[in-house]
């Protein structure tokens, strides 16, 4: 019986050769290298394409994808054979230390994901990016350490803003007082009493001043179809003070008759009249347009 020949073996240039070859692993195929074959290499020879260049961007992908587990699986593996080569590509072991520490904080497991953070070498760039101190601040949270956890929430705070931190937590809980962004927090509804403040005050009127009101509003009818403005805005001014709800009725009364060279005090009256009504942001401009003139 003839003794089983073995495959002849590919030469590998030692650049190419991965971490899972040198440790004594099977070696995997190189993006874009032919896959091995028997026979003569033709035309139509099929190359082995990886669409994941590593296993750090494939963790990337699968955390951009809520599958925090599976990512977590793949930085294990990837972080035991990086630890086994040594002092080599210590770089990438902080970045696949930092996505660890990333994947198990997204599956609710902060004390975990702040002992995998803790062992990124403290002069590294990961250990400073603001998602790997969130991660410490929610350890620290998580263990207890309160005081601590909140001086480090208002560090990244400070550095990154409220807006971006919200955006780095993605919606895990927290156990910390994270600020909510403006744009989140609930707006008050602004209540405008009927008729603005003055007619607010002026609800429970002595009727013997609405009365009051109303014929001294009579008589600023009277004074502009006379074309005696000022008399009519004297008039006006008396009505307002007696009764802010004849101010809809001063306002119909006033404005034909102005224009754009109406002086400072009929300008003002106009807009106490405004504001009466309860067309407060209509009065503020017409304030401004008067403190123009």
């Amino acid at each position: 019986m003839a003794p089983e020949q073995s495959p002849p073996s590919e030469e590998v240039p030692a650049g190419e050769r991965d971490s899972a070859a040198e440790n004594g692993a099977p070696r995997q195929p190189q993006p874009g290298a032919q896959r091995g074959s028997s026979g003569p290499v033709g035309e139509d020879e099929v190359y082995y394409v990886d669409l994941v260049s590593d296993e750090l961007s494939l963790a990337r992908a699968q955390l951009s994808s809520g599958l925090s587990a599976l990512a977590e699986a793949v930085l294990v593996r990837r972080v035991a054979q990086l630890h086994a080569q040594g002092e080599v590509a210590l770089d990438e072991l902080d970045a696949a230390r930092a996505l660890l520490a990333e994947a198990l904080w997204r599956q609710g497991r902060p004390i975990a994901a702040g002992a995998s953070a803790g062992r990124i070498r403290s002069g590294s760039l990961e250990r400073r990016r603001p998602l790997v101190m969130l991660i410490e601040a929610e350890a620290l949270a998580a263990t207890g350490q309160l005081e601590t956890a909140t001086r480090l929430m208002e560090r990244i705070v400070e550095e990154v803003g409220v807006d971006d931190a919200w955006r780095l937590r993605s919606g895990v809980a927290s156990r910390l007082p994270w600020p909510t962004p403006a744009s989140l927090r609930p707006r008050r509804p602004v209540q405008v009493p009927v008729g603005g403040g003055d007619a607010a005050m002026s609800a429970g009127a002595d009727p013997s001043r609405t009365a009051a009101a109303h014929a001294r509003l009579e008589a600023a009818r009277q004074a502009y179809a006379a074309s005696d403005p000022e008399r009519g805005d004297r008039e006006l001014m008396v009505a307002l003070r007696l009764d802010a709800r004849i101010a809809p009725e001063g306002i119909a009364l006033l404005e034909p008759t102005l224009d754009d060279q109406s002086p400072t005090e009929r300008l003002l009256l106009y807009g106490d009249l405004l504001r009466a009504a309860g067309r407060a942001a209509e009065a503020s401009a017409v304030y401004d347009r008067a403190a123009r003139t």
